[in-house]
């Protein structure tokens, strides 16, 4: 593949296997220590490490040693990290922006603040735009301090919608194949596929890309299907066309839930059958596909519901604009008045996804998180530990919700060797946590600072940020294009 200056050298699973914050406490070239943490490495099968001592120099880890045996180094900056733990900085797989649309691109800067702030230290961006491309090379060249971007193209849709599309219609084989190179060539790290795509365009999607071993990532429509997908090695946001397989072949409908199928589709919950579950894991976990369930946004959206007092109460609303509030509620305002599941319907539909993401884990399968945020008002950051929470609620154990925002990642954008872990050698993104995530994984959000390749940012400085943030993206403007009613989709 075509590999940029400021992108991770990852690899196609379609066959073959980053806000200014310039008062942030110390150069990325200083020695640091933390001394006496406990390590949980987030490699698979470890366990923690107590009272460790963990170098860090020129952005990297250079030695992990028992504090008992171990003298830091004269001119060394110490970090008390007794009785705290430490972990790679979590991977965001599905991260939008507000400025990608809503507002303007000037507010970009914050915004990374407040992901920084959450312990996320690495963002894909799916749906990418020339600007994210400036401002990957901003943060890779240290210009802007942020999380590492990877960008996926403008998305590749069979037919625009929403106020603003950011993408290209692509109705044929040919205008496919044109856009995978033309994406490709301008630099993005993989190409997105949203919604009506024909299995035509499927196919001549897929074929190019593999020409130019370029990732292919996104949505699975019904006229896809589940098949198309796994046999072309995509990697699959949202289970799209999960839910789908479980229903009987006598059923009288072929679409459920999936996609825009949950804005019309849930009297097909009674006719789906939980027993074909295993059937459906043992498919992906064999076609070695990579899944972003994306469950917090999900079940919040379409299952649990999330009131207006919810909103205010939660930490996500000082950092929205009152007409960027009411726009990015609208989704769940037309979902609340115009579909309105019954409690039963949405109860199931909660637990049969809730079933397939815990199968798929213990079958082996390959998860990774993602919050699709901002989506219904759940903000970058925040909303990745929502998704740490359901993983856990699922039924997967916290150290496997911690490897899928952090060590799987790694893996399938092919820098393993570089990063997702806690290990000598690796790029020293790291969160350090006043609480234990392994024993409750909420723990994830006591954050006591966040190392991004060797810069320390202590507890105090990410409060600030928090502050600084809120106060001026509370004050950002919906963009003129969008009005206060919801897109139509």
């Amino acid at each position: 593949m075509k590999l940029q200056a400021s992108v991770w050298p990852f690899f196609l699973l379609v066959g073959a296997t980053p806000c200014a914050l310039a008062s942030a406490q110390g150069p990325a070239s200083e020695t640091r220590a933390f001394v006496g943490a406990t390590v949980i490495s987030c490699e698979r099968d470890s366990v923690p490490l107590p009272d460790m001592t963990v170098l860090v120099k020129d952005g990297r880890i250079v030695a992990i040693r028992s504090t008992a045996w171990f003298s830091v180094p004269a001119g060394t900056s110490v970090i008390d990290a007794r009785g705290k733990f430490l972990l790679p900085g979590f991977t965001d797989m599905h991260c939008h922006l507000l400025s990608d649309d809503k507002i303007a691109d000037e507010f970009a800067d914050e915004e990374l603040a407040v992901i920084v702030a959450s312990g996320v230290t690495t963002i894909r961006n799916p749906i990418g735009k020339p600007e994210l491309l400036a401002l990957r090379t901003k943060i890779a060249s240290g210009a802007v301090l942020g999380p590492r971007m990877i960008v996926g193209s403008p998305q590749l849709s069979g037919r625009r919608f929403g106020k603003v599309f950011n993408g290209v219609e692509v109705k044929d084989p040919e205008s496919a194949r044109a856009a995978v190179r033309r994406f490709h060539g301008e630099g993005y790290d993989g190409i997105k596929l949203t919604i009506a795509i024909t299995p035509a365009v499927f196919d001549a999607v897929i074929e190019t890309a593999r020409e130019l071993k370029f990732p292919v990532f996104g949505h699975v429509g019904p006229q896809v299907g589940l098949a198309r997908a796994l046999a072309a090695g995509m990697q699959i946001e949202h289970m799209d066309e999960f839910i789908e397989q479980l229903l009987p072949e006598s059923s009288p409908k072929r679409e459920s839930l999936s996609d825009l199928g949950i804005y019309r589709n849930w009297d097909t919950l009674e006719l789906l059958d939980e027993g074909r579950i295993p059937a459906l894991v043992q498919s992906v976990v064999r076609a070695h596909v990579w899944t972003t369930p994306t469950s917090a946004f999900f079940l919040r959206a379409f299952s649990r519901g999330w009131t207006d007092a919810e909103v205010d109460a939660s930490p996500d609303a000082r950092f929205v604009s009152p007409s960027v509030r009411t726009e990015q509620l609208g989704g769940r305002d037309y979902f609340a008045t115009k579909v309105n599941p019954p409690p039963a319907q949405r109860k199931r539909y909660e637990h049969l996804r809730r079933e397939m993401m815990r199968q798929l884990y213990e079958a082996g399968g390959k998860l990774m998180t993602g919050s699709d945020s901002p989506e219904c008002l759940l903000l970058y950051g925040f909303t990745l530990h929502r998704e740490l929470g359901e993983f856990v609620g699922a039924g997967i154990p916290p150290h496997g919700a911690l490897e899928a925002a952090t060590r799987n990642p790694a893996e399938w954008l092919g820098v393993l060797k570089d990063s997702g872990t806690v290990a000598e050698g690796k790029r020293a993104d790291l969160v350090l946590l006043a609480k234990d995530p392994l024993l409750n994984i909420d723990h994830t959000r006591a954050i006591e600072g966040v190392m991004l390749q060797g810069r320390w940012l202590p507890k105090e400085e990410l409060s600030a940020m928090l502050d600084r943030s809120a106060q001026v993206l509370s004050k950002a403007p919906l963009r003129p294009e969008y009005s206060n009613e919801p897109a139509k989709r």
